[in-house]
């Protein structure tokens, strides 16, 4: 009964998303490799815009980490891993786990990155 309900809600919230385009795997940059291995838990670093993945950006006031891996976890797969920035509480949703979102390890991004099976505090 309330299913039609809620297929519409969803289709409005994923209708005003900005979502990326999956295009080929680039090569890292010089010095660096992508980070592999399952599961990839709180590691910082920048992922390859475009790359072999979707991307879809969630940003909302007082987002936290535990709220924006639980709603990826709700959208499963179309959602399989996030990124979180916790100073502009923006999350990054992925349809790929983190080792193939072509990500690169940098202690000096606040963007980091779970994947879904990753303990996670406050969930």
């Amino acid at each position: 009964m309330y299913v039609p309900l809620f297929l519409l809600a969803t289709f409005l919230t994923v209708a005003n998303l900005v979502t990326s385009t999956a295009l080929p795997e680039t090569p890292p940059p010089p010095g660096y490799t992508y980070t592999k291995g399952y599961p990839l838990c709180s590691i910082p670093g920048f992922t390859v815009v475009p790359g072999k993945y979707n991307e879809t950006v969630h940003q909302y006031p007082n987002a936290t980490l535990a709220s924006c891996i639980n709603e990826c976890r709700a959208a499963y797969p179309a959602c399989q891993s996030i990124a979180f920035h916790a100073r502009y509480t923006e999350c990054l949703w992925f349809d790929k786990k983190v080792e193939r979102t072509q990500l690169y390890r940098d202690d000096t991004s606040e963007f980091v990155h779970w994947d879904l099976i990753c303990p996670v505090p406050a969930c």
